[in-house]
């Protein structure tokens, strides 16, 4: 179909033609049976470039401000937080550095209460058997020596339970732990393993073919 129109015909508007004529706008009106005017409104925004918050000059997403300050005043009504009155706790568990986050624990011990849940125990089990323990392995008698890979830290004795009924035994290294579970916990295999160390303990050199 040919194109009779390449810009509005409304005197004194260059907009590029749409239909009937009109541009967009001037069709809009047309359509809604208005006045058709060649008076048109351009909306013009401005947009700040920077938060107005005092000391932030991070751009700004909505109402003058930036996302964390837009995100606050969405949550809590307003982009001030009250002056801190007291310092921040640190973790109830044992030799642990991190603030508390919640029930009396950091983010990271909180988070392991919730798996530690399903076997029945809580934090304050948890640093009940520590202290029972010495904060040693019930097995090896030794501290915990590997580091978690995330932060660099110490881990924690982990929390070792039965796979058969789901009951919590003792708190456990690392490596004793990862040593049942390879064992599938298996006493059989626990007592040919100190059998075969046994038999072997005063040989020299390279252990003989089997």
């Amino acid at each position: 179909m040919r194109k009779l129109h390449d810009a509005c015909t409304v005197t004194g508007c260059s907009r590029a033609h749409k239909a009937r004529g009109y541009c967009a706008t001037h069709y809009a009106q047309y359509f809604r049976g208005a006045e058709i005017t060649d008076q048109i409104k351009v909306r013009v925004s401005e947009k700040l470039p920077s938060c107005t918050e005092a000391d932030c000059d991070q751009p700004v997403k909505a109402k003058g401000l930036c996302k964390m300050h837009y995100a606050r005043l969405l949550r809590h009504g307003h982009t001030k937080y009250p002056d801190r009155k007291k310092p921040p706790k640190a973790c109830a568990i044992p030799n642990c550095e991190n603030w508390r986050y919640a029930r009396g624990l950091c983010s990271a011990h909180y988070a392991k209460t919730l798996r530690w849940a399903a076997h029945g125990l809580d934090a304050h089990g948890y640093i009940a058997m520590l202290e029972a323990q010495k904060g040693v392995c019930a097995i090896c008698g030794r501290p915990e020596r590997a580091p978690d890979k995330a932060s660099g830290k110490i881990r924690d004795l982990c929390v070792d339970h039965s796979h058969v009924t789901g009951s919590i035994r003792a708190l456990l290294c690392s490596n004793c732990n990862r040593a049942l579970g390879l064992l599938d916990d298996s006493p059989d295999l626990l007592s040919k393993a100190r059998a075969y160390l046994l038999q072997y303990e005063n040989l020299s050199g390279e252990n003989p073919a089997r």
